[in-house]
Formats: structure tokens, sequence, C-alpha cells
């Protein structure tokens, strides 16, 4: 744990803390902190955390209710439901990107339907679209989750529904999703959806290219851990190691203050 953990922590944080004059301090960070495009990742990054970890959540609890009704080969449904748990997320970046989804829906709309095209490469249409993507990578995970909580539920609770004439919806909302958002390890999982999801590289990345930000940072693309890269990775910013080093670090607390919150919200949603 020492050697795979606590060392390249250590590293970075001294790493962060190296000044231009080779001295320690707090230079890197107060450099690090007057530069808009990282307050830019920032932002997009807590956003796109935020944002994909509800759809992933209230997908898996749609699919939940789905499998939860009687329905005719329950576990090919399933087994569909979990296939996009399989899938890289690069390989899920370009199965949502416009080449491979929205030109065809803009030509179906377009052609057969006589609407007009919508722009593709416009914040307000991409950075929705990543989010979801990401959560429809991930809804399949909380929708096991919430089975195993569902199948670990007393029957007695639903048959007394039944007696009392409650539909699946009534059942669904006033039994099961307060039982699920109960459950620690629905809570658990919710936290590190949300750590992962702070750092997100591969479906930005995919975005970054189709909306023609791939060499440039403080783009509306930009998560922290994608902003990192450009910055290690494109020859004209020079290798800022130092200031990579601090974002990193800050980036590492931020996830840790934002995963205590969203267990605390999780924790309060479920009543208790």
């Amino acid at each position: 744990m020492a050697v795979i953990e606590f060392y390249p922590i250590a590293d970075s944080v001294y790493l962060s803390l190296i000044q231009s004059d080779g001295q320690l301090g707090l230079g890197v960070y107060r450099t690090m902190v007057s530069t808009s495009a990282f307050w830019n990742a920032m932002n997009i990054s807590v956003l796109y955390s935020m944002t994909s970890t509800f759809f992933a959540v209230a997908i898996g609890l749609a699919l939940t209710f789905i499998l939860g009704q009687n329905l005719r080969g329950r576990n090919v449904f399933e087994a569909f439901f979990v296939f996009p748990l399989a899938a890289a997320p690069i390989v899920v970046g370009v199965l949502w990107s416009p080449a491979e989804m929205w030109d065809d829906i803009q030509t179906f709309l377009h052609f057969i339907l006589h609407l007009p095209y919508f722009n593709e490469l416009t914040p307000a249409f991409f950075f929705p679209v990543m989010t979801y993507a990401e959560a429809w990578e991930w809804a399949p995970l909380i929708m096991l989750v919430c089975l195993s909580i569902v199948n670990s539920t007393p029957k007695a609770i639903y048959e007394a529904a039944d007696v009392c004439g409650a539909s699946a919806w009534q059942k669904f909302r006033t039994i099961t999703v307060p039982m699920i958002m109960r459950s620690p390890v629905m809570q658990f999982v919710v936290v590190l959806r949300f750590i992962d999801a702070m750092r997100a590289f591969e479906i930005p990345l995919t975005w970054s290219s189709w909306v023609g930000y791939s060499a440039t940072v403080g783009a509306p693309v930009d998560s922290l851990s994608l902003y990192l890269y450009k910055l290690l990775f494109i020859p004209t910013f020079g290798f800022p190691v130092n200031l990579v080093s601090a974002m990193a670090v800050t980036l590492f607390g931020v996830t840790l203050v934002g995963a205590a919150i969203m267990f605390r919200l999780t924790k309060t949603i479920g009543g208790s």
C-alpha cells in the first residue's frame, strides 16, 4: 500500500510544491488558481460528475422498476440491460458521438420528418449527451445493486401492500425506492460513482475531437483529467509537470470533499 498508493500521492504533493526557483512553496498553486482554464475544468468536472451520477441513479432505478414487473423472459432483459458495463469507456464515447449516432438521427429528422438541423457542436447539446453516455454505461451497476437490495427485502412487506391494493408504481415509490436509498451499499456505490466520474477522461476525450477542441485548453468539454492530459501531451504547453501535479493534488482533495458531500446527501435522502 505504501509503494502503490501513498508514495505516488506524496511524490505528487512534493512536485507540486517545487517553485520555478527550485524552492519549496505555494507558488505553483498560486499560478494554478490564477488560470481561468483550471477553474473551467474544475466546474466542468463537478457538474459532469453530479449530473452523470444523477442520471445513472435515475436510469438504474427505472431499470429496476421494469425488471420488478412480471416479465416473460426477464433474464434476457436483465442480460440486455447489463450490456453497457462490458463496453470500454472510450467505446461508449465513440458510440454516442455525432458520426456514430447523431448524424443518422439528424438525417432522419431532416429528410423524413422535415425538421430543421440542430447544432451538435454547442455545449447545450454535447454536454448533456456526454453526461448521459457516462450514466448509460454505469446505470447497470446501480441496477444490479438495487436488485440485490430488493431481493433481500422481506416479501411480507410487498404482500401487505398487495392486500391494501397498492399498484406496482405505488409499491416501487413508497417501499422499494426508500429501501434502496437507505441501504449503506447503495450509498457507497453512489459515492463511488461520483468519485469515478470526477476522473472522467475517455468520453470527454472523444468529444474533444468531435467538437474541435483537441488542441486547446479551457474548452467546455475539458474535464480536469482531460485538461491535465492536454498539458502533458501537447508540446506547445511545455510539459508543466509541477503545475499538473498541483492540479492532480487539488483534484484528489476536491474528490474527497465531493464524496463526503455525496455521502451526506445520500444518507439524507435515504432518511438515515
